[in-house]
């Protein structure tokens, strides 16, 4: 019974996110162990504090990709850490977390030149263990985060592990379909998840949905070209290793995609946003950049520029 009565009182704090059910979008009420949708009789469990709302069907279809996606990401040495995106200089990925930690900076700045200084309500899409939330809870700001990588070492389950054991709102679900009311945040931050769905402009509109009037949209870490074609190129060429080294061939329309800096304008602007990006370099930096790049490895890379979109409407 006292277990019971603490599981309500911890739904409780929850209440501001607006958690509902991934069926039939009905508010969803805390019990014990998880949480329950009285319309559909439906319970979701809550396992290691994350809430597992991502429906069993859509859970059995995309979790060979999030599988495929943890490995790779083990490979690469990317892992759960007291105090991200705060590394040693020796750190393996030292230079990674320090860019990534000033990219967020800026990203705190332009959303606390529109929105004041706060606090803010915050969901974080796709954000993995959360080095982003740390950083947000640690300024004193409300957040929430979904993401369906629940991975241990890495993923959304380790993320008090980031920010000093401090819980906070998660749960397993799709950008495309967020588990949430509708205008329930102030700020949606997207750190290096925007290019994994499927449908950028469902996604968009997804996010716009659970964003108040004049609320903002944050997209930090994802690739943008300015040429199409190259995106495709770096597409294809990480499809065939991930062929090579992990003997898995991933659909094209199941990839990882990136974004097109000419057709954000027009992208956002269908989803209700008006968007700006920052960071881009003028042509001649631009010019050197993709010269050398393609010197390299014989393609224009990609950047990685802060896009701001302010909800209209």
């Amino acid at each position: 019974m006292t277990h019971e009565v603490r599981a309500v009182e911890a739904g409780d704090a929850e209440d501001w996110v607006g958690w509902c059910c991934s069926y039939c979008a009905a508010p969803l009420e805390a019990r014990a162990h998880g949480l329950f949708c009285p319309p559909e009789g439906r319970f979701f469990a809550t396992l290691a504090g994350v809430h597992r709302l991502l429906p069993e069907e859509r859970r059995r279809e995309v979790q060979p990709l999030v599988e495929l996606q943890q490995l790779i990401r083990r490979d690469e040495g990317w892992r759960a850490e007291p105090g991200l995106p705060a590394v040693s200089p020796r750190h393996p990925l030292a230079r990674a977390w320090e860019r990534r930690a000033g990219v967020l900076q800026d990203a705190l700045a332009f959303a606390s030149d529109h929105l004041g200084r706060g606090p803010w309500n915050v969901l974080e899409v796709g954000g993995g263990c959360g080095w982003g939330a740390s950083r947000l809870l640690a300024a004193g700001h409300r957040v929430a985060a979904v993401d369906t990588n629940l991975d241990g070492p890495d993923g959304l389950a380790a993320a008090e592990r980031v920010n000093g054991g401090v819980p906070f709102p998660r749960a397993e679900g799709e950008v495309e379909a967020l588990p949430v009311e509708p205008r329930r945040f102030d700020l949606v931050l997207a750190p290096a998840s925007l290019h994994q769905g499927a449908r950028l402009s469902r996604a968009l509109v997804e996010m716009r949905r659970v964003t108040r009037r004049s609320g903002l949209l944050v997209v930090l870490e994802t690739p943008v070209f300015r040429r199409r074609e190259d995106g495709e190129r770096t597409i294809v060429r990480a499809m065939r290793e991930q062929q090579r080294r992990y003997r898995v061939s991933v659909p094209r329309e199941a990839h990882a995609g990136y974004l097109v800096l000419d057709e954000l304008p027009g992208l956002f602007a269908r989803a209700g946003w008006s968007v700006a990006v920052h960071g881009w370099p003028d042509r001649l930096r631009e010019w050197a950049g993709d010269a050398w790049h393609f010197l390299g490895q014989g393609r224009r890379g990609p950047r990685f520029p802060l896009v701001v979109a302010r909800r209209d409407g």
